[in-house]
């Protein structure tokens, strides 16, 4: 590839964000690397830059992460490919990620060779899938979790006190809701995550991002 290419870098650990500079470089002749630690910072320099080839995104971050963070990344770039980088090797997650409107999925023990022709690839108009979710593909029943799944905020809400292990009646008296009305959220929530119970869909939430972090 010659041509310049613009990409963002959307990752909060600095020792990865070096580790992955020396590989994007090889990417064109010129390139140029714009970093962001965090999700208000990758809205500041979208904003101040408008456009850009690539963003490569942090699966957690302090201030977002996963769907919450991938879709407004997407509003805001509808042209722009967007590339996830996790430690999780979750089948899924990789998935349900690439159902969203992911360009790629590159777990963080890949090698740098892996991650260069991965990039490539995405650069070159292709979606890049690693063989850890090869499988739910071929099989994509058993894997499914539904990619429009927006959680309502009054569901959010829920999840997070899920997450800290409160009962229904509990969560009811905190959001000064119906227990019915709360049974009936945490229905919908284990629906769109697929979640097999209570426990699971924590689980699945975190994976995803969905979940705030707990104080």
């Amino acid at each position: 590839m010659d041509k310049a290419v613009k990409i963002l870098l959307i990752d909060d650990h600095p020792l990865y964000r070096e580790a992955l500079r020396p590989v994007i470089q090889q990417l064109a002749s010129q390139v140029c690397i714009f970093e962001a630690a965090c999700i208000e910072d990758a809205f500041r320099l979208i904003e101040e830059q408008l456009e850009f080839d690539l963003v490569l995104l942090d699966l957690a971050l302090p201030d977002g992460g996963g769907l919450k963070s991938l879709l407004p990344i997407s509003q805001l770039l509808p042209d722009t490919p967007i590339v996830v980088i996790s430690a999780s090797e979750n089948h899924n997650l990789v998935v349900h990620l690439l159902n969203a409107g992911a360009r790629g999925y590159i777990p963080k023990s890949a090698d740098s060779k892996v991650i260069k022709n991965a990039l490539l690839l995405v650069l070159n108009g292709e979606t890049y899938v690693p063989s850890i979710a090869l499988d739910s593909l071929l099989h994509p029943a058993e894997a499914a979790i539904d990619a429009n799944a927006v959680l309502t905020r009054r569901q959010e809400e829920v999840l997070q006190y899920l997450a800290m292990g409160f009962s229904n009646k509990q969560i009811a008296r905190a959001l000064n809701i119906a227990e019915t009305t709360v049974r009936a959220h945490v229905s919908d929530i284990m629906h769109h995550l697929h979640a097999h119970n209570r426990t699971d869909a924590v689980v699945r939430a975190q994976q995803l991002g969905l979940l705030e972090p707990v104080s």
